[in-house]
């Protein structure tokens, strides 16, 4: 089957979901609640994607121990360990709003601004070399 790429109204689109045979209308109904069910899935998940405080306050603490040539080998691996993470929770957390883009037909911009999603701020890595933190 052909896919097109066509502009439809709500109003359309609902017009025509209400002709199908009950069998493909249930059908319908069934991929829609999977689809909505997926996207509650991946916001939970964006907002999951983040260092506790205790780990931002460990991650600090060997981030100022590495800047000051003072970190051991057994730290450093813990700190390379806490940045590949931290690095993996920014690489999920775009694949779920790729997904989400994807099921809406809507740029991540778009779905940033709607879902009221901000990008990650990570602001309080400077924080790691004030008082704070000490």
């Amino acid at each position: 089957m052909a896919v097109q790429n066509l502009e439809v109204s709500t109003k359309n689109l609902l017009g025509i979901v209400l002709q199908m045979p009950k069998k493909e209308f249930d059908h319908f109904l069934k991929d829609a609640q999977k689809l909505k069910n997926r996207e509650v899935e991946l916001i939970r998940k964006i907002k999951t994607f983040d260092f506790t405080p205790e780990k931002e306050k460990l991650y600090c603490k060997l981030l100022k121990k590495f800047r000051a040539e003072n970190i051991s080998s057994e730290e450093h691996k813990i700190l390379n360990q806490l940045t590949e993470e931290l690095e993996g929770y920014g690489v999920e957390r775009l694949r779920c709003l790729i997904e989400i883009s994807k099921i809406r037909n809507q740029s991540i911009d778009e779905i940033m601004l709607e879902l009221n999603i901000k990008p990650k701020n990570y602001g309080w890595i400077s924080l790691c070399f004030t008082k704070k933190w000490s």
